[in-house]
This record gives C-alpha cells, structure tokens and sequence, in this order.
C-alpha cells in the first residue's frame, strides 16, 4: 500500500494551521523516527506562535535524551495518569496529532486519553493498514521514515521554519529509521530531503552520529558478548535468531534500551536473507523481524499479532515462553526464507499449507 493522498496531508496542514492548541503523541518506546517526527512539528507549529505539547507514554531513550532536552521547557511529556495539566492540555486542544503509528494499542496509556477527548485526531505515518478511528489520515508507506513526511509538512508551510532545532530533529528521524540510509526504502528523495536539512540547520552529521550511537556502556558491550553468542541459523543460512533473556539483562547490568540493534548483527552474516531477535519481558516475548531486499516479512510477524515494513517488522506475544516463542516463528517462516528462491517457481509465489509444515519440521529449530 501506498497512498499519497496530498488531500490528506493538505487537510492535515490546514487543520494544525487553524488550531491555537495542538497536542502530539506517538508509539511507546519512542525512537529516533518517532521523536524526531515530533519535535520538528512541534517546533515549527510554536514558532508560528501555537502553543504545543508532545506527550507520549514513555520517556525518550537514553541515546536521545540530549535531543528531549534540547526541545522548548514543558514541550515534551511523559503521560501520568491524574496529572491535571497534562489532562486540561488535552481537553483544550483544538487537534491531536498521532505520528509513526497507525495502532491504538501501540500509544499505550495516551490512547485512552486522545480517544476520549472528542477532539479530531490526525495521522502522519508511513505505516501500512492504519486503523480507520483518525478523523484525517495521510498514511504514505513509500516515505523511507515519518520524518521525511514532516518535512513535507513544515515545507508546504514555510521552508524557513526548518532552523536549527528543526533541522536537527527531522535529520535524527530520517536517519535513525533508514539505518544510516542504508535501508532499501531510501530513497534519492530522502538524500534531497537530507541535503537541505543539512544545509538550512548548517548541521554537521559527525556530533548527532556520536550522541546516537557511540555511547554504549561496558555493560551494554557485555550483553552484547552474549547476545551474539545466542546466534543461530536455520534454513541453510537463510534465517538468523538472535535472543536476549532477563537473566542476561541482570547478569551483563545492562540496561533494556541497549538491546536496541542487536538483531542487525544477525542479518549481517553472510548468505541470512532475515534475522529475527526474541527479547524476554516479564510479560512476555518482544519480537522483531528484519531482512535484506526483496523479502517481505510484514505478514510474518503479522502472524504473532504485529505487523511494520516490508523489511521491518515488530510482534508482542504475551505471556509468551521465550523459546518456545522462537521456535513457533522460525517454524513459520515465510516461504522465500524456508526455501532457496530458485526453488520457487514463478507461478507459485507462496508454498501451501502443508508444504510449510514439512519444511518446518525438517529444517532449523532452536
């Protein structure tokens, strides 16, 4: 799917033009693309004198802090429920913004609130099947990260609202969720979006890059060590799996939010089309699903109740048993990752049913 109704993005720059008071929200677990979406909108809405709240239901990662604190005093929020500020904010504006997810359950605790207002809610995403509760939708999946989409947004405004501040935030958005633009949805469009970014915040790639990515800890690099020894293939190399458990995250002292990346090692043994990393919650097993080029893998982690990209997906089993969770998924791999593609004809893009289920139980298990 990809829709570029710029009705859609037209309605949703008028509405936010119209209004005095906006709040914004976006998915638990914010990342790079998630927050930088945010706060550039955020941004550019305050310098045109709104009054605005990003408001989400967990704090900024550790690795994006600097770029929380770097936001406008107050501008930026976690949720807690009897708070009467954040409740009056809410209650007061004029419209709520979602960005980079299209999912009610994945605004945590925010949801609730935001659908209970009976103010219009808007969405900015580039997420594939958004749920049909927005009151304005502008859902463009071929966009290699929201960010690149509010950039679109800010544009059609003003160019020259895109400052520093700005600036800094849609290159974290853009950059983060194209894996350091390696990612197969980058596009020539994103490196222009990206060169006059760059250009109108007079921004230097190196110090964002550093702040990102080169402050791990000794014990991050430790649960590192052990995450790596937990690889193993399946499929003749075609398929990775990678896990973290709890025990691991005490024993290393690591912290959660450096798991972020560990699957990437996976997908990056040679001849691995797609890697999968379990994580171990107290509530159950977090999944996340990646692959190299024309292997889509949404509709597999779609079968454990998630969903994402084509070449980027996420899942929550709850209450799942972490290997037995593994084992499920590797057992449900997609055909293109079951068997050698040459081996697939062109007139049966998928294997039947029963077909999966032989190869399943002959091929990689945990």
């Amino acid at each position: 799917m990809s829709t570029d109704p710029s009705s859609g993005l037209d309605a949703i720059r008028s509405a936010l033009l119209e209004a005095d008071r906006v709040v914004i929200t976006t998915h638990t677990r914010p990342d790079g693309d998630a927050l930088g979406t945010e706060f550039a909108i955020a941004q550019a809405l305050t310098a045109l004198g709104k009054t605005v709240l990003c408001l989400n239901a967990d704090p900024a990662p550790r690795n994006l802090d600097w770029l929380a604190e770097e936001q406008p005093p107050g501008m930026v929020q976690t949720y807690e429920a009897g708070n009467l500020d954040q409740a009056q904010a809410v209650a007061h504006a004029d419209v709520l913004l979602v960005v980079d997810t299209n999912s009610e359950k994945r605004l945590g605790d925010v949801a609730k609130v935001f659908r209970q207002a009976g103010k219009p809610i808007l969405l900015l995403d580039h997420h594939p099947d958004p749920e049909s509760w927005f009151s304005v939708m502008h859902v463009q999946t071929d966009a290699a990260a929201a960010a690149e989409i509010a950039y679109d947004l800010i544009a059609g405004v003003d160019l020259d609202l895109i400052d520093r501040g700005v600036a800094t935030a849609l290159y974290v958005g853009i950059m983060t969720d194209t894996g350091s633009f390696r990612y197969s949805a980058t596009t020539p469009k994103t490196h222009a979006v990206v060169a006059d970014i760059l250009e109108r915040g007079d921004l230097k790639p190196e110090p964002i890059h550093v702040s990102l990515f080169d402050g791990k800890s000794r014990q991050g690099l430790s649960l590192l060590s052990m995450a790596l020894g937990t690889i193993d293939t399946h499929y003749n190399g075609r398929l990775a799996t990678i896990f973290v458990t709890q025990d691991m995250i005490r024993s290393s002292g690591a912290f959660f939010d450096e798991t972020e990346g560990l699957i990437n090692y996976a997908l990056q043994l040679d001849g691995v089309l797609a890697a999968v990393i379990g994580l171990e919650l107290t509530s159950g097993v977090k999944l996340s699903f990646r692959s190299k080029g024309d292997c889509p893998i949404n509709k597999w982690a779609g079968r454990f109740g998630g969903g994402g990209h084509a070449n980027a997906s996420g899942a929550f089993v709850q209450n799942g048993q972490l290997q037995r969770t593994l084992k499920e998924v590797v057992d449900a791999a997609p055909s293109h990752v079951m068997a050698d593609p040459s081996e697939i004809t062109e007139t049966s893009d998928e294997l039947s049913q029963a077909d999966l289920s032989l190869l399943a139980q002959f091929n990689g298990s945990l």
